[in-house]
């Protein structure tokens, strides 16, 4: 693998720091950052990443040839990869629509992929990617070191996960994103869900997830499938 790795133990952000390098014309296409310690890790919709000692906390640096209307699949053929990748340790990694790693419905870890535009195309993608490892982890998460797989160094995983976000570009990159994601759909934690209208409780189910990263539900009672943004919709656990 063709990645260059700088290190840090401690730092803001690693998709503020890519960013920094990006501007001081510093790094390039599968530059990673990797920090020991976050004190400002970022997650999906503006939250906060908890960046404890033993996780992994790691941004990478890409150049996708791809339209920005098309940027939520950076987002889909990461997760994808590094849950394949994972699997292949023993790990039965789980996806929840669009960006989190599960494991037995907790919380593994979380991507979160930022962009900048010129021309209507993603001239650089910066993804960020948290898994925990050894690190404590908050109450509805889990610890990758908890389970029983053939990774036994903090080393191991960060090949595993590059070799995971290398896969996923390099088949997009050949196929395009249909087969990944008919894969992805089928590696979805749950494709039920729910969501309260006026006090009363909607079933649905998760019929498609678009190239362009919408999730296509269909409700039971409704004839027509709703289809919804990643910013305006969660699926829960």
């Amino acid at each position: 693998m063709n990645f260059q790795i700088i290190r840090y133990e401690d730092i803001d952000s690693t998709n503020s720091e890519a960013w920094r390098l990006i501007d001081r014309l510093e790094a390039s296409s599968k530059t990673v950052i990797i920090a020991k310690h976050q004190t400002k890790g970022r997650g999906q919709r503006g939250n906060s990443w908890q960046s404890d000692l033993g996780g992994l906390f790691m941004s990478v640096i890409l150049q996708p040839n791809i339209a920005a209307s098309q940027a939520n699949q950076i987002t889909l053929w990461t997760a994808w990869g590094i849950a394949q990748a994972l699997k292949e340790t023993g790990a039965n990694v789980k996806i929840k629509w669009l960006n989190d790693l599960l494991i037995d419905r907790r919380k593994l870890g979380g991507i979160l992929t930022e962009t900048r535009i010129e021309a209507n195309k993603i001239c650089f993608a910066v993804v960020g990617i948290g898994i925990n490892w050894t690190n404590e982890v908050p109450e509805g998460a889990i610890a990758l070191s908890e389970l029983p797989t053939t990774l036994s160094s903090m080393d191991e995983l960060i090949e595993v996960v590059l070799s995971g976000i290398e896969l996923g570009q390099t088949r997009s990159d050949r196929e395009g994103i249909t087969g990944i994601l008919a894969e992805y759909l089928e590696m979805l934690n749950s494709k039920n869900v729910s969501k309260t209208v006026n006090g009363r409780e909607l079933q649905g189910q998760i019929i498609d997830i678009r190239p362009t990263g919408e999730l296509v539900v269909r409700w039971e009672g409704n004839s027509s499938d709703a289809i919804y943004q990643p910013q305006n919709f969660s699926v829960g656990y």
